[in-house]
């Protein structure tokens, strides 16, 4: 009895240890602060799992579905085109001055006052400087005076003339008589020769005081300096008490308004470039504005190989600041127009080292791939060779990922916006061009119609 007492008792101790010590625990669990949060983190662990779990696996699912169906692409398209093409390039020139002239003194003098000063706008005729003119007017009463001299001597050989042809008749009635004197008759025939020959030498004199008379007149007159033209004074080379002899530079004049673009174009450019042909001018500052072809100057520089050509500028509202000498670059055709099968640049894709384009076929909405060979460039269009025709439509973007006979959506690619801005430009400016470009016109019209037919 006594051992089974003792050991109820002890199964009771031991379980009231157990249960203190998970009492304890449950303490701890549900009081502690930390505890608390570690549990929380590895519930939401778990959740957020779960949830990648889901979103992956509707990933994969949508992967599937997308591959199993996948929609036509969408691309846009540009026309192959069969029109006068030329390649263009860039050359440098300058704007010159058809008039522009360093204006000299044509008579010697000290410089009495400026009429004008830098950067004023002169008129043709206006006068510009004047010389000190007293001893150029003393000069011109000089001459008039030795005028009058020589026409007086003139005068008096006349009169001498005429007294020894009077003695010279008496003489030739006093011939069959007994008086008459044959030494002395010849004497008188030579004083009528003396006196012609003083008359011709007082006229000579007299034209020589005459012509000097004329010259200290323009001296005089060329005191005045003037301009030979319009335009604008650039430079004074002269100031108030300067002396100046003939030949000496004293203004500088630029006429602004007849302005020209002069460049020197390669040789092998000239082809191009036909009198009348258009080429578009860039200046460093300022709105572009066009030019035509005046000449070609038929001259080469055997350093440079290259041919001054002359350009008329048609300038506008925008270009009034263009200056003499200021730097452009131009447009020129880089040879003569011919036409050409063109296609855009951004049809053409690699494909295995072959270049190839995707052609659209409209009826069955789907691309074809088709290999191309290329000829000259044209701005932003290559020359096709072999492989495409005139009318047909290729993908210009979103080619890179096209696969042959994939089926497709397309829109046209808007190419034509440049080119109508420049008939645009061309309408505003009104140009005055020779015939030779309404020739130029003719034959791209005949062009058009033969691109046009079947």
């Amino acid at each position: 009895m006594k051992k089974i007492l003792d050991m109820f008792l002890s199964n009771i101790f031991l379980h009231l240890n157990i249960y203190c010590m998970l009492m304890f625990l449950i303490v701890i669990l549900f009081c502690d602060p930390t505890i608390k949060k570690s549990f929380a983190k590895n519930h939401v662990n778990k959740q957020d799992e779960k949830i990648i779990f889901k979103s992956n696996e509707g990933k994969k699912k949508s992967l599937k579905k997308r591959r199993g169906g996948r929609g036509p692409a969408k691309i846009i398209a540009d026309p192959i085109t069969r029109k006068m093409q030329f390649e263009t390039v860039l050359v440098y020139g300058r704007i010159i001055p058809r008039e522009a002239s360093v204006i000299a003194a044509r008579t010697k003098g000290a410089v009495q006052k400026l009429l004008v000063q830098i950067g004023d706008r002169v008129k043709n005729g206006q006068s510009l400087v004047l010389l000190v003119t007293e001893m150029l007017s003393a000069e011109k009463d000089f001459k008039k005076a030795e005028l009058r001299e020589y026409r007086a001597s003139i005068k008096r050989a006349n009169a001498q003339l005429a007294i020894a042809r009077q003695e010279l008749k008496r003489l030739q009635k006093l011939r069959k008589s007994v008086a008459f004197s044959m030494a002395r008759y010849n004497d008188k025939l030579q004083d009528v020769e003396k006196h012609k020959s003083a008359k011709a030498e007082a006229e000579a004199k007299a034209d020589q005081a005459l012509a000097q008379l004329r010259m200290a007149d323009i001296n005089l007159s060329n005191a005045k300096i003037t301009a030979p033209f319009d335009g604008v004074v650039t430079v004074l080379h002269v100031a108030v008490g300067n002396f100046v002899n003939v030949g000496a530079d004293v203004v500088t004049i630029v006429n602004d308004e007849t302005l020209e673009v002069e460049a020197e174009v390669p040789a092998n450019r000239i082809g191009g470039l036909k009198k009348g042909q258009i080429v578009d001018v860039l200046p460093e500052y300022g709105s572009n504005f066009k030019a035509f072809v005046r000449a070609v100057v038929p001259e080469e520089n055997a350093l440079s190989r290259t041919r001054i050509v002359r350009f008329i500028p048609k300038l506008g509202e925008n270009n009034k600041n263009v200056a003499s000498n200021q730097s452009v670059r131009l447009r020129i055709p880089a040879g003569p127009r011919r036409v050409a099968v063109t296609v855009h640049k951004d049809a053409i894709t690699l494909r295995r080292g072959k270049k190839v384009v995707f052609v659209v076929n409209e009826s069955k909405m789907n691309v074809t791939i088709r290999e191309v060979e290329l000829g000259a460039t044209y701005g932003s269009r290559f020359e096709v060779l072999k492989g495409l025709k005139q009318g047909e439509i290729v993908a210009v973007r979103g080619n890179e990922r096209l696969r042959p006979n994939q089926k497709v959506t397309f829109r046209m690619l808007k190419t034509n916006l440049h080119r109508e801005t420049d008939k645009h430009l061309e309408k505003q400016i009104n140009f005055t061009i020779p015939q030779k470009i309404s020739e130029k016109d003719n034959i791209s019209r005949e062009e058009k119609r033969e691109a046009s037919q079947p």
